[in-house]
């Protein structure tokens, strides 16, 4: 295999890698919110991300050959603290608070496949401030999973005892606006400050507001004895806060420079399907025709959408689509 052949390979393994790791979210944060209150478990979450980027800083600012885009100093602008806040409260905070709100009523499965619609919000966030369009292939796109997410809605789906569905359903909802809303804004911090800089900053602000919310709320921070005397919700935790919230961008951006972003970006697509098969394998949720077939269809309409939005969908101004 030569170089070329082996770096594509690697880069392909590295895309579907952050696919396979946002797409568990829902089933790894499922335990947690069953065992911790969700706005003490967000606090917990981003602890853990900030010891977790921290980390990936301290080994990475002084390599010239990545820091350029990982991030080589922690200093930020004034005029962008209150940028870095609301993505971190908003896009990160409400964003995990919801969702995992969420699972108290509604399946992982249902969950992951709500998740899977962020690419569509993020565009009509764009055509609302950005000037983006839509083509005719991509509004149908977004129409087709838009009525498969109706009809899960309304169809058999996952009990949760003492859940409200229609309860699950808006939370998650929520969860996703709140990420979509801040993309564009996340990416222009990213690019300006590196990713890593820039996600650590927001999980800073973000552990900081949860830590003034638990102890307005006078909730119980003893609460991670439960979570420290189980060591499956310890590694949850940990994966939670530090894979998923912060190794798996670093994994992106090197399937970044082997495939381009192009490529890796479709492979999030797959997100829903991850989302959906761990689930059943590892939560026991129902796997049926009826809920195979809708994760399929926004599969492929996910697919479908991003590969046309590469090819034909351009801004009206100079800036370029980002996708969440």
């Amino acid at each position: 295999m030569s170089n070329t052949n082996k770096d594509v390979v690697l880069g392909w393994c590295a895309a579907i890698s952050v696919a396979v790791i946002w797409g568990v979210t829902g089933v790894v944060s499922k335990p947690l919110s069953m065992a911790v209150d969700p706005m003490t478990l967000v606090f917990f979450r981003y602890v853990t991300a900030v010891i977790g980027l921290s980390v990936i800083f301290m080994l990475t600012y002084k390599n010239t050959k990545i820091n350029k885009e990982l991030g080589h100093s922690l200093k930020i602008e004034k005029s962008d603290i209150f940028k870095i806040a609301m993505c971190g409260i908003v896009g990160q905070g409400l964003f995990s608070l919801f969702n995992f709100l969420s699972l108290g009523h509604i399946g992982a499965t249902e969950n992951g496949v709500v998740q899977g619609m962020n690419p569509f919000v993020t565009v009509f966030f764009g055509m609302m401030f950005m000037n983006f369009r839509m083509n005719k292939v991509q509004w149908g796109a977004f129409l087709v999973s838009a009525l498969c997410i109706y009809v899960m809605s309304v169809g058999p789906s996952n009990k949760v005892e003492g859940g409200q569905p229609w309860l699950g359903y808006l939370f998650v909802t929520c969860s996703v606006l709140s990420i979509a809303c801040t993309a564009h804004l996340r990416a222009s911090l990213a690019e300006k400050y590196g990713s890593v800089v820039s996600m650590l900053m927001q999980y800073i602000s973000v552990a900081i507001f949860g830590l003034c919310m638990v102890l307005s709320m006078g909730l119980d921070l003893s609460q991670i004895t439960i979570i420290l005397s189980d060591p499956l919700l310890i590694f949850l935790l940990i994966f939670l806060g530090t894979g998923i919230s912060g190794v798996s961008y670093v994994i992106q951006l090197y399937s970044f420079k082997k495939i381009g972003v192009e490529k890796s970006s479709l492979s999030l697509n797959l997100m829903p399907l991850v989302g959906y098969v761990v689930a059943v394998v590892a939560l026991g949720e129902d796997m049926s025709f009826f809920k195979t077939a809708i994760v399929t269809t926004i599969v492929v309409a996910l697919y479908v959408f991003n590969a046309f939005d590469k090819k034909e969908t351009q801004p009206t101004t100079q800036e370029k689509p980002v996708n969440a």
